[in-house]
């Protein structure tokens, strides 16, 4: 069962116009900016947002069609929804929550709850059934949301921002259970996230939202290595350009050219890594044939290399150790020279 998606509205300032096809089993990971327009997308394709232009459509079945008045209530959809803030109902046990979608739908009390405590104990919460929401950590608020969501064996399954607020150990149990649900679970899956890990991990494909358009979507390993905008590429660390190619030499149009060992032509992005990247406090000689001069704008801390983000008409961030941070004295800030060689420079088409 598939889904396509038609999404077409205005809320406040954002304009959201964004076409989605999600296969049977696939996982698209839902990745932008704040206020792009991601869980706006999810709330809509859920219903609980009239569309006043689009279509969605799950499995033949229209759900909504303005043009046509054809519009399914959102609690008649066969959709499990998890919010980043769990939204349980305050005044219910947590087997009454997973209970609850499912005796909206017709199951008697007595199934329902049972049904429920079967859930809990797949989501390893034996014995907190009687339990009200403010009794439970986040981790175990977020189990109950995602066995309420699936209890009801919904068609389409829609996780916003699922593992937000949690702490790291919990992060990582649920992240691990989460991506057992999502092998096992056979419809199409909308992840709404802003975690690069959490998108890797359990995604099939990766669609970009940015300012309410949708502006890269592939394969995860396809949009961490070729880029298309400038929060993409912070996204995933590399350093991002775009230009116009004549054999090699990318002009930035900022004064800046880049050279390229691969002979391109015409518009391209380009990404040159960080840990391509060194710096000198002079202008260095030898093989780099990319040097450009700069001010240093700040330095972060990533595991055990630091990133050093280099200020100038073309920005760029180099990936150094500790020592050469301490040989260089790059806390003191000042002028740097950046250089990287032209096999370094990754180039593709615009």
């Amino acid at each position: 069962m598939s889904l396509h998606a038609e999404v077409a509205l205005r809320l406040g300032t954002l304009e959201l116009d964004a076409t989605l096809d999600v296969a049977a089993g696939e996982v698209v990971a839902i990745l932008g900016p704040n206020g792009s327009g991601k869980t706006t997308l999810l709330r809509a394709i859920a219903g609980l947002l009239p569309l006043p232009a689009g279509r969605v459509e799950l499995g033949g079945e229209v759900l909504e069609d303005p043009q046509r008045g054809l519009r399914v209530p959102a609690a008649q959809r066969a959709v499990g929804v998890v919010f980043q803030d769990h939204l349980l109902f305050p005044h219910l046990s947590a087997v009454d929550n997973v209970a609850f979608g499912l005796q909206a739908r017709g199951t008697s009390r007595r199934a329902a709850r049972q049904r429920a405590a079967a859930w809990l104990e797949r989501v390893h919460l034996p014995g907190v059934g009687s339990a009200k929401p403010r009794a439970l950590s986040g981790g175990q608020a977020q189990r109950v949301a995602l066995a309420r969501a699936l209890a009801v064996d919904p068609a389409l399954l829609l996780l916003d921002e699922p593992l937000a607020g949690l702490d790291v150990e919990a992060q990582l149990a649920i992240r691990h259970e989460l991506r057992a649900h999502l092998d096992a679970f056979t419809g199409p899956c909308l992840l709404v996230t802003h975690q690069p890990v959490e998108a890797i991990t359990l995604a099939d494909r990766l669609v970009i939202l940015e300012g309410g358009r949708i502006v890269q979507q592939g394969p995860v390993d396809e949009v961490a290595r070729r880029p298309r905008s400038s929060w993409v590429a912070r996204l995933v660390g590399l350093n991002l350009y775009r230009g116009y190619a004549r054999h090699g030499s990318i002009d930035l149009g900022s004064g800046h050219r880049l050279l390229a060992a691969a002979p391109v032509n015409g518009e391209v992005f380009a990404v040159v890594h960080p840990h391509a990247v060194a710096l000198h406090r002079s202008r260095p000689d030898g093989s780099p044939r990319n040097v450009w001069s700069g001010t240093i704008g700040g330095l972060d801390v990533y595991g055990d290399r630091v990133r050093v983000h280099v200020a100038s008409a073309a920005p760029i961030v180099a990936e150094v150790t500790p020592a050469a941070v301490t040989d260089l004295d790059l806390g003191r800030g000042g002028t740097i020279w950046a250089s990287f060689k032209a096999s370094a420079v990754e180039p593709y088409q615009a």
